[in-house]
């Protein structure tokens, strides 16, 4: 390895803290591997924290791969070659052979660790025969998939195959019909609607190995990614979270102000706490445990989190990649997050990544206007507020910082709401009776007159240029947001 390369870029996040942290993911992957590989995890009084075995191979196996492109780095090539010994006999054993023979509808996930210890350099030809074998069954495609999916069967099989994208290339068939090619719903959407959105941009680009070209612009796709990412802050999901900010280094160099603050965000909760901590991780669980079920119980529930921040960093260690040291201060409204903060905190909420913005000085503050513009118009909607929803976007409005989509999905929501207001207008009092006093508020903001709701919502949305000017921006995906 040549010495530049654990000499830190310019105005880049350290090298040598992104290796640290990458070989910690390793090292606890090698750890999940020998408690868990063999028979998964089993918790009889939270079922929900069951782990198959074939989880924790297929992930094992994908960090392995993706950290594989930063191999250069001696430490980081150690624990591969370490940890592919350990994966290999579990990745090819009885039980998985036996998946190939009884279910071919799901071959390629049960095939999925051999296939990226193939793009290893470990071959078995034996397990390659009867792979082709179950592939090439009648029963092969009897299985129904969601799109994010499709697109890891298909990645699986490119992988197999040795097929090799070349440049120029076009978008997968199966990514134009993904999310990745559509608006994300951006309050109304579930985990499992943004866990799809990370696993197809994951195979789609092939963890920067051979990327795809992407279904739409990459400004798109991330400014949308934004919005999910400070959902996920905010309800303090690093595993979610964490799969979002992949989105920056497996696309391109540039960091938003937002990913460079979660990426900050992201670690330092894993240096206080040592890991980063999940929903499913109760250390008052952990503390009554003991030995080994202590052990099991730590890797079952931390190591998945653990695993995306292993693959953030090995996305982030090719050159030019890296988060950048400081929040980028282009186009920061002067001022701005001061206001907005003043809307935000009257919530009370207390979360991490406030703390870390306390420390934030005012220029880096205020660059992150779009960032706490999308945590309070999330806020103001979970709590049906839509007298705070309508002044938050007046603010957004008012600080040239509307331009981006959770502002246009809240004002084509608040576009609705008149719409359900007029419906309901010679019937407040039945409707009340009916469905509660939260709808008779919605009905009295959306009749105030302070603010029209056609300054935001009319068919189309309010834009402000960056010249500056009013625009108006239909919702058309190509053209809704630069």
């Amino acid at each position: 390895m040549r010495p530049a390369q654990l000499q830190k870029e310019p105005g880049r996040w350290d090298e040598r803290d992104l290796i640290r942290r990458l070989c910690h993911a390793l090292d606890i992957a090698k750890l999940a591997v020998e408690q868990l590989a063999p028979l998964g995890y089993t918790n009889a009084k939270a079922p929900a924290k069951n782990v198959r075995p074939e989880k924790i191979l297929s992930e094992t196996a994908v960090l392995l791969l993706h950290a594989s492109s930063v191999a250069t780095h001696p430490e980081v090539r150690m624990r591969i070659m370490r940890l592919a010994e350990h994966l290999i006999p579990y990745a090819r054993s009885e039980r998985m052979l036996m998946g190939l023979c009884l279910e071919p509808s799901v071959a390629w996930d049960y095939a999925l660790p051999h296939v990226c210890l193939n793009r290893l350099g470990y071959h078995d030809s034996q397990f390659d025969e009867l792979l082709r074998q179950s592939v090439e069954s009648q029963a092969h495609a009897g299985r129904e998939r969601v799109p994010h999916r499709m697109l890891e069967q298909e990645w699986v099989a490119m992988g197999w195959h040795r097929a090799k994208r070349t440049r120029g290339s076009t978008t997968p068939r199966t990514a134009r019909i993904s999310i990745l090619n559509h608006s994300m719903d951006l309050f109304g959407g579930t985990r499992d609607d943004i866990y799809a959105f990370t696993h197809a941009l994951m195979y789609v680009t092939d963890f920067n190995l051979h990327a795809a070209p992407l279904p739409r612009r990459r400004s798109i796709i991330l400014t949308e990614a934004e919005a999910v990412l400070s959902r996920c802050l905010d309800d303090q999901d690093y595993d979610l979270g964490g799969e979002v900010l992949l989105s920056w280094p497996l696309t391109g160099k540039s960091w938003s102000a937002a990913a460079a603050f979660a990426f900050r965000v992201l670690a330092h909760v894993e240096d206080k706490a040592g890991f980063l901590p999940t929903p499913g991780t109760c250390i008052s669980e952990l503390n009554a445990l003991e030995g080994t079920e202590r052990t099991q119980y730590f890797v079952a529930t931390v190591y998945h989190t653990a695993y995306v921040m292993g693959l953030v960093c090995a996305a982030s260690l090719h050159r030019g990649f890296a988060p950048p040291a400081s929040i980028p201060t282009t186009n920061a409204k002067r001022g701005s997050a001061r206001q907005i903060l003043k809307l935000i905190d009257l919530d009370r909420q207390h979360t991490h990544w406030r703390d870390e913005f306390q420390q934030l000085g005012e220029p880096e503050a205020d660059a992150l206007a779009g960032y706490l513009i999308n945590i309070g118009l999330r806020r103001r909607i979970a709590a049906r507020d839509f007298g705070g929803l309508r002044e938050l976007l007046k603010l957004a409005y008012d600080l040239d910082v509307a331009n981006i989509p959770a502002a246009s999905q809240a004002a084509e929501m608040l576009e609705r709401i008149t719409t359900f207001a007029k419906i309901v207008s010679n019937s407040q009092r039945e409707i009340a009776q009916e469905v509660g006093s939260r709808n008779t508020e919605a009905v009295a903001v959306c009749n105030h007159s302070s603010l029209p709701l056609q300054s935001f919502a009319n068919g189309s949305w309010a834009q402000v240029s960056r010249e500056g000017k009013l625009e108006e921006a239909t919702s058309s995906s190509e053209g809704a947001y630069l």
